[in-house]
């Protein structure tokens, strides 16, 4: 065993206090190097960037003062050259694109012509409903013109009228009892496209109108339409579909003689039930691939009148750049980022109207007859009327499942129901009407189109682009990466006169530099 005398301890530890000064002398003189190193290269740069006012922050021969000043002048260039930043950088986030019109004189003709739909405001024909109800097995106390009275009760589906269970109930069990089925009687009572369209005229040309017109489903009910290519199948007559064109129709000229013009016949004494009370037609301007509904242009024509409608297009179409944003963050869809389940083309109004009538089936278990349905859902009967007419404030919104009523909507609390977003490119056709009482006593034009008609009640609708030029808009990347950079060098350089080049000098000062510094000092040692 070793012994550990009293003197070998003392050295030890006079030893280890030596060691231990040195290193704590050591640490100091590294920081008081790399303050004095660091300060130098600093001043360095200062003297010799092309930053401004930093030169003056060192210049020889001012006092404390004058430095102050120039220090607090750069800095309060600094602080708001960054805020600037900030907001540039802000705006860029909050709004990735935007929209700017790009033209006002595009060519119309580059544009299809909209579809024209045609209702009429009898929504049922008073002798068909009663001819029906003759026909069907009814209660005893139940006379035919009764339950042709009740038929008034489908429109509830629209949301008109009151609520009124003890008639839906009977009506519901009449037709139960007659294996009968909403859409079914409805297509009976809808006035039928032969008798609705008198006449038609396309393009100066006169046209059979079953030719150009076809029956469509519409939130105004069973409709006729032209120009409208929404369903996945048309309805056009078997012998004529192959005429029916591929695409949408164009015109290739302004004015009423070559656009569509259209004679029809209300047919006053067949009313029976309408949502307005007047005698004539909706007219609806949409879309060729837009589903008919309350998002159209909408016109009333009147019985005896002649209308003149112009229509004024404008277009908005989506860059690659623009499309290549994240849809969620663009606000919009092209049409292949979204494939609907009945309509053949993505559009809002489409993913709308398709949106409502899955609400209605996820609250009532069913789909009204005027709204789209695939056929794999049930429509709604008359026992389901109730429930419709109790949820009505939900579906006809402008903003399905919300009832805008109660609740106070914000534009940042809005979610875009059932994930639907507005179209990346769009057609609109803005539109304006005048009309005049129609009377053939003394006009001589266009005699073959009236030829071996008495008008009586006819209405004469002309649609027509107003103009051979339409508005055309671009939807573009608020910024780019050129944008950015010239929009950041622009407020860099404007307060600091910061460009590359001294960006550049920043990095030498304080990496290169050291390198070269290096390899200075060891030369001179090995010298």
């Amino acid at each position: 065993m070793h012994r550990i005398t009293l003197k070998g301890l003392t050295q030890r530890v006079i030893a280890r206090n030596v060691e231990g000064s040195e290193v704590a002398s050591k640490q100091p003189d590294s920081r008081r190097h790399f303050r004095s190193w660091f300060g130098k290269q600093l001043r360095e740069l200062c003297r010799n960037t092309a930053l401004h006012g930093y030169s003056q922050i060192v210049r020889e021969g001012y006092n404390v003062t004058e430095r102050t000043v120039w220090l607090l002048a750069v800095l309060s260039s600094t602080i708001v050259a960054i805020t600037l930043l900030a907001i540039s950088w802000s705006w860029s986030v909050e709004t990735p694109t935007v929209t700017v019109t790009e033209s006002t004189n595009y060519p119309s003709w580059n544009l299809p012509f909209p579809a024209v739909t045609v209702c009429n405001m009898n929504k049922i024909s008073a002798s068909a409903a009663l001819n029906r109800a003759q026909t069907m097995r009814r209660p005893a106390n139940v006379s035919a013109a009764q339950l042709s009275d009740l038929f008034r009760l489908f429109l509830h589906v629209t949301g008109l009228g009151q609520t009124d269970p003890d008639r839906y109930r009977m009506l519901h069990d009449t037709m139960l009892e007659n294996n009968l089925e909403i859409p079914q009687l409805m297509g009976e009572f809808a006035p039928p496209c032969g008798t609705l369209l008198e006449r038609c005229l396309w393009k100066g040309t006169q046209w059979r109108c079953d030719n150009l017109f076809q029956v469509v489903n519409t939130t105004e009910g069973l409709c006729c339409s032209f120009n409208y290519y929404g369903l996945l199948k048309d309805n056009y007559p078997k012998k004529i579909t192959v005429s029916v064109p591929r695409e949408p129709r164009r015109v290739m000229a302004s004015g009423f003689q070559t656009g569509l013009s259209i004679l029809l016949q209300p047919s006053v004494e067949d009313y029976h039930s309408t949502d307005v009370a007047a005698y004539g037609f909706k007219l609806l301007i949409h879309g060729s691939y837009d589903y008919p509904d309350n998002d159209a242009e909408i016109k009333l024509i009147l019985a005896g009148t002649e209308s003149f409608v112009t229509l004024k297009p404008t277009a908005t179409y989506a860059t690659r750049d623009a499309l290549g944003v994240e849809p969620t963050v663009r606000n919009c869809f092209d049409r292949s980022e979204r494939v609907l389940t009945v309509l053949q083309r993505y559009s809002y109004v489409n993913c709308m109207v398709e949106c409502r009538a899955a609400t209605i089936h996820a609250r009532c278990g069913c789909v009204p007859y005027h709204l789209p349905n695939n056929g794999s859902l049930r429509n709604c009967e008359v026992r389901d009327m109730e429930c419709l007419m109790r949820l009505r404030d939900l579906y006809q919104a402008a903003v399905p499942t919300v009832n805008a009523s109660v609740e106070r909507l914000s534009e940042r609390r809005i979610v875009p129901p059932c994930g639907c977003l507005p179209g990346c490119d769009k057609i609109q056709y803005p539109s304006e009407m005048v009309t005049s009482a129609m009377s053939r006593n003394y006009s001589y034009n266009a005699l073959s189109f009236f030829k071996d008609i008495k008008l009586r009640n006819h209405s004469l609708v002309h649609i027509y682009f107003a103009d051979l030029t339409a508005t055309h808009f671009r939807m573009d990347i608020y910024q780019d990466s050129l944008g950015v950079l010239a929009s950041f060098g622009g407020i860099l350089g404007l307060f600091l006169g910061f460009s590359i080049i001294t960006g550049f000098e920043m990095v030498y000062f304080f990496t290169i530099r050291l390198l070269f510094d290096a390899c200075t000092r060891r030369s001179k040692r090995s010298g």
